[in-house]
Protein backbone atom coordinates (compact mmCIF):
# COMPACT_ATOMS: atom_id res chain seq x y z
CA UNK A 1 0.00 0.00 0.00
CA UNK A 2 1.25 4.08 -0.59
CA UNK A 3 -0.75 4.84 2.17
CA UNK A 4 -3.47 6.98 -0.45
CA UNK A 5 -6.98 6.03 -0.37
CA UNK A 6 -9.67 5.21 -3.12
CA UNK A 7 -13.33 6.23 -3.45
CA UNK A 8 -15.80 4.49 -4.63
CA UNK A 9 -16.00 5.78 -8.36
CA UNK A 10 -13.49 7.87 -8.23
CA UNK A 11 -10.44 6.10 -9.43
CA UNK A 12 -10.18 7.72 -12.52
CA UNK A 13 -9.86 10.88 -10.41
CA UNK A 14 -7.50 10.42 -7.73
CA UNK A 15 -5.31 8.92 -10.46
CA UNK A 16 -5.39 12.00 -12.73
CA UNK A 17 -4.88 14.38 -9.87
CA UNK A 18 -2.07 11.94 -8.57
CA UNK A 19 -0.35 12.37 -12.03
CA UNK A 20 -0.67 15.84 -11.69
CA UNK A 21 0.88 16.08 -8.51
CA UNK A 22 3.65 13.98 -9.13
CA UNK A 23 4.25 15.61 -12.58
CA UNK A 24 4.18 19.11 -10.66
CA UNK A 25 7.02 17.62 -8.28
CA UNK A 26 9.24 17.52 -11.10
CA UNK A 27 9.24 20.87 -11.06
CA UNK A 28 7.18 20.36 -14.81
CA UNK A 29 4.20 23.17 -15.25
CA UNK A 30 1.40 20.91 -15.48
CA UNK A 31 -2.31 22.71 -15.13
CA UNK A 32 -4.61 19.12 -14.92
CA UNK A 33 -4.49 16.09 -16.27
CA UNK A 34 -6.93 14.19 -18.40
CA UNK A 35 -6.81 10.31 -19.44
CA UNK A 36 -9.54 8.68 -21.57
CA UNK A 37 -11.58 6.19 -19.91
CA UNK A 38 -10.02 3.30 -21.80
CA UNK A 39 -6.16 4.27 -19.89
CA UNK A 40 -7.81 3.89 -16.64
CA UNK A 41 -9.71 0.64 -16.58
CA UNK A 42 -11.87 0.55 -14.16
CA UNK A 43 -14.77 -1.95 -13.77
CA UNK A 44 -14.27 -2.21 -10.22
CA UNK A 45 -15.48 -0.50 -7.27
CA UNK A 46 -13.34 0.42 -3.82
CA UNK A 47 -14.51 0.53 -0.75
CA UNK A 48 -13.82 4.39 1.53
CA UNK A 49 -11.25 2.04 3.54
CA UNK A 50 -9.22 0.64 1.09
CA UNK A 51 -5.85 1.62 -0.06
CA UNK A 52 -4.12 2.63 -2.85
CA UNK A 53 -1.87 -0.51 -3.62
CA UNK A 54 0.98 -1.31 -6.32
CA UNK A 55 -1.67 -4.08 -6.74
CA UNK A 56 -3.96 -1.34 -7.91
CA UNK A 57 -2.24 0.59 -9.77
CA UNK A 58 -1.00 -2.17 -12.16
CA UNK A 59 -4.68 -2.99 -11.92
CA UNK A 60 -6.06 0.31 -13.50
CA UNK A 61 -2.73 1.27 -15.53
CA UNK A 62 -0.62 -0.13 -17.92
CA UNK A 63 2.74 -0.32 -17.02
CA UNK A 64 3.70 0.89 -20.57
CA UNK A 65 0.80 3.98 -20.62
CA UNK A 66 2.89 7.34 -20.74
CA UNK A 67 1.99 11.01 -21.38
CA UNK A 68 3.00 14.10 -22.55
CA UNK A 69 2.01 17.63 -21.48
CA UNK A 70 -0.08 19.10 -24.36
CA UNK A 71 -0.86 22.74 -24.80
CA UNK A 72 -4.43 23.51 -25.33
CA UNK A 73 -6.75 26.36 -25.27
CA UNK A 74 -9.91 26.76 -22.53
CA UNK A 75 -12.49 26.06 -25.01
CA UNK A 76 -10.79 22.90 -26.43
CA UNK A 77 -10.09 21.64 -23.36
CA UNK A 78 -13.93 22.24 -23.08
CA UNK A 79 -14.72 20.84 -26.42
CA UNK A 80 -12.84 18.23 -26.33
CA UNK A 81 -14.15 16.61 -22.80
CA UNK A 82 -17.61 17.63 -23.30
CA UNK A 83 -17.74 15.40 -26.90
CA UNK A 84 -16.73 12.03 -24.72
CA UNK A 85 -19.24 12.95 -22.07
CA UNK A 86 -22.31 13.36 -24.29
CA UNK A 87 -23.86 10.36 -24.47
CA UNK A 88 -23.43 6.99 -22.23
CA UNK A 89 -20.06 6.11 -20.92
CA UNK A 90 -17.66 4.91 -23.68
CA UNK A 91 -14.39 3.99 -23.59
CA UNK A 92 -13.66 6.90 -24.77
CA UNK A 93 -14.79 9.01 -21.63
CA UNK A 94 -12.35 11.31 -20.58
CA UNK A 95 -11.76 11.64 -16.81
CA UNK A 96 -10.02 14.27 -15.12
CA UNK A 97 -7.99 15.80 -11.81
CA UNK A 98 -9.37 17.37 -8.93
CA UNK A 99 -10.10 21.37 -9.86
CA UNK A 100 -12.61 20.34 -12.85
CA UNK A 101 -16.09 21.00 -13.00
CA UNK A 102 -19.04 19.88 -15.62
CA UNK A 103 -22.58 21.49 -14.49
CA UNK A 104 -25.06 20.00 -16.84
CA UNK A 105 -22.71 18.58 -18.95
CA UNK A 106 -20.88 22.06 -19.71
CA UNK A 107 -17.21 22.38 -18.13
CA UNK A 108 -16.79 25.35 -16.19
CA UNK A 109 -14.09 24.93 -14.23
CA UNK A 110 -10.21 23.92 -14.74
CA UNK A 111 -7.39 23.60 -12.70
CA UNK A 112 -9.33 24.71 -9.65
CA UNK A 113 -10.59 28.43 -11.73
CA UNK A 114 -13.68 29.42 -13.84
CA UNK A 115 -12.39 27.80 -17.44
CA UNK A 116 -10.84 30.81 -19.39
CA UNK A 117 -11.91 29.88 -23.13
CA UNK A 118 -8.80 31.76 -24.65
CA UNK A 119 -6.30 30.46 -22.21
CA UNK A 120 -4.00 28.35 -22.84
CA UNK A 121 -3.27 25.22 -20.65
CA UNK A 122 -0.71 22.65 -20.21
CA UNK A 123 -2.53 19.25 -19.88
CA UNK A 124 -1.03 16.02 -19.49
CA UNK A 125 -2.61 13.55 -21.35
CA UNK A 126 -2.16 10.04 -23.45
CA UNK A 127 -1.50 12.20 -26.63
CA UNK A 128 -1.55 9.36 -29.11
CA UNK A 129 -5.21 9.65 -27.75
CA UNK A 130 -6.00 13.30 -29.21
CA UNK A 131 -5.83 12.16 -32.83
CA UNK A 132 -7.77 8.68 -32.83
CA UNK A 133 -10.86 10.35 -32.96
CA UNK A 134 -12.54 9.26 -29.81
CA UNK A 135 -12.86 13.06 -28.72
CA UNK A 136 -13.68 14.79 -32.14
CA UNK A 137 -12.97 18.31 -31.32
CA UNK A 138 -9.41 16.96 -29.99
CA UNK A 139 -8.80 15.19 -33.24
CA UNK A 140 -9.87 17.76 -35.27
CA UNK A 141 -7.50 20.55 -33.75
CA UNK A 142 -4.50 18.28 -33.53
CA UNK A 143 -4.52 16.80 -36.95
CA UNK A 144 -2.80 20.08 -37.87
CA UNK A 145 -0.88 20.74 -34.99
CA UNK A 146 2.25 19.20 -33.77
CA UNK A 147 2.48 17.38 -31.07
CA UNK A 148 4.75 16.72 -28.03
CA UNK A 149 7.98 14.59 -29.74
CA UNK A 150 8.38 10.75 -27.65
CA UNK A 151 11.12 12.41 -25.95
CA UNK A 152 9.07 14.37 -23.73
CA UNK A 153 7.23 11.93 -22.36
CA UNK A 154 6.52 10.58 -19.12
CA UNK A 155 5.54 7.08 -17.89
CA UNK A 156 2.54 6.79 -15.74
CA UNK A 157 3.44 4.02 -13.30
CA UNK A 158 7.22 5.50 -12.93
CA UNK A 159 5.70 9.04 -12.14
CA UNK A 160 3.48 7.76 -9.69
CA UNK A 161 5.88 5.46 -8.03
CA UNK A 162 8.36 8.47 -8.03
CA UNK A 163 5.63 10.66 -6.23
CA UNK A 164 4.75 7.49 -3.74
CA UNK A 165 8.62 6.94 -2.51
CA UNK A 166 8.98 11.03 -2.16
CA UNK A 167 6.20 11.05 0.47
CA UNK A 168 7.36 8.09 2.10
CA UNK A 169 10.33 9.36 2.66
CA UNK A 170 9.24 12.45 4.07
CA UNK A 171 7.04 10.94 6.55
CA UNK A 172 9.94 8.55 7.74
CA UNK A 173 12.16 12.10 7.51
CA UNK A 174 9.45 13.94 9.62
CA UNK A 175 9.71 10.78 11.98
CA UNK A 176 12.72 10.56 12.60
CA UNK A 177 15.13 13.04 11.45
CA UNK A 178 19.22 12.77 10.50
CA UNK A 179 21.23 10.32 11.86
CA UNK A 180 18.74 8.99 13.94
CA UNK A 181 17.04 8.67 10.43
CA UNK A 182 19.88 6.12 9.60
CA UNK A 183 20.79 4.41 12.49
CA UNK A 184 16.96 3.66 12.63
CA UNK A 185 17.50 2.12 8.59
CA UNK A 186 20.72 0.77 9.04
CA UNK A 187 19.58 -2.41 10.79
CA UNK A 188 22.73 -4.44 10.36
CA UNK A 189 24.68 -1.27 11.39
CA UNK A 190 27.10 -1.90 8.41
CA UNK A 191 27.08 2.05 7.51
CA UNK A 192 24.72 1.63 4.11
CA UNK A 193 20.70 1.00 4.28
CA UNK A 194 19.49 -1.39 1.96
CA UNK A 195 16.71 -1.65 -0.41
CA UNK A 196 15.59 -4.23 1.77
CA UNK A 197 16.24 -2.24 5.42
CA UNK A 198 13.72 0.35 3.60
CA UNK A 199 11.40 -2.17 3.04
CA UNK A 200 11.34 -3.28 6.63
CA UNK A 201 10.65 0.25 7.89
CA UNK A 202 7.82 0.89 5.69
CA UNK A 203 6.34 -1.95 7.80
CA UNK A 204 7.52 -1.31 11.42
CA UNK A 205 7.78 2.27 11.21
CA UNK A 206 4.60 3.64 8.74
CA UNK A 207 2.42 0.77 9.83
CA UNK A 208 2.32 -0.11 6.04
CA UNK A 209 1.30 -3.59 4.53
CA UNK A 210 4.09 -4.55 2.92
CA UNK A 211 4.97 -7.63 0.22
CA UNK A 212 8.18 -9.71 1.22
CA UNK A 213 8.51 -10.40 -2.42
CA UNK A 214 7.42 -6.97 -4.04
CA UNK A 215 9.87 -4.33 -3.45
CA UNK A 216 9.25 -1.89 -5.99
CA UNK A 217 8.69 1.25 -3.88
CA UNK A 218 11.10 0.73 -1.39
CA UNK A 219 13.32 0.49 -5.00
CA UNK A 220 12.05 3.72 -5.32
CA UNK A 221 12.02 5.15 -1.97
CA UNK A 222 15.78 4.31 -1.92
CA UNK A 223 16.55 6.04 -5.47
CA UNK A 224 15.12 9.11 -4.13
CA UNK A 225 17.39 9.22 -1.27
CA UNK A 226 20.13 8.69 -2.83
CA UNK A 227 20.97 11.40 -3.60
CA UNK A 228 24.35 11.03 -4.31
CA UNK A 229 23.42 8.61 -7.28
CA UNK A 230 25.98 6.22 -7.01
CA UNK A 231 23.30 3.44 -5.67
CA UNK A 232 24.78 3.44 -1.99
CA UNK A 233 22.22 5.11 0.30
CA UNK A 234 24.65 6.08 3.30
CA UNK A 235 24.94 9.20 6.02
CA UNK A 236 26.43 11.57 3.68
CA UNK A 237 23.55 11.23 1.76
CA UNK A 238 20.69 11.82 4.93
CA UNK A 239 23.63 14.79 5.77
CA UNK A 240 23.19 15.84 1.64
CA UNK A 241 19.38 15.93 2.40
CA UNK A 242 19.13 17.34 5.37
CA UNK A 243 21.49 20.52 4.08
CA UNK A 244 18.99 20.73 0.92
CA UNK A 245 15.77 20.81 3.41
CA UNK A 246 17.46 23.78 5.45
CA UNK A 247 18.49 25.44 2.08
CA UNK A 248 14.60 25.31 1.19
CA UNK A 249 13.05 26.54 4.22
CA UNK A 250 15.46 29.22 4.37
CA UNK A 251 14.62 30.30 0.72
CA UNK A 252 10.46 30.30 1.11
CA UNK A 253 11.05 32.12 4.35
Amino acid sequence: SVGARGRVCTMGTFICSTLRDALRARNVHVDGAVLFGGNVRGGKDYDDDAFFSLETLESEIRSDESVGIVQMPGWLVAAGIEATHAGPPIPGWCQYCDGVKEVDGKLVEFAGEPLDKDRMYSVATKVSDLANGQSPPFTEYFAERPLPPKGAYFNVHASLMAFFARNLWFRLWNKVKGPALFELLDADDNGVVSVDEIHEALNAELGLSVDPNEKSLATFIHDFADSSRDGRLTIDDLTRFEAEQRFDVARTR
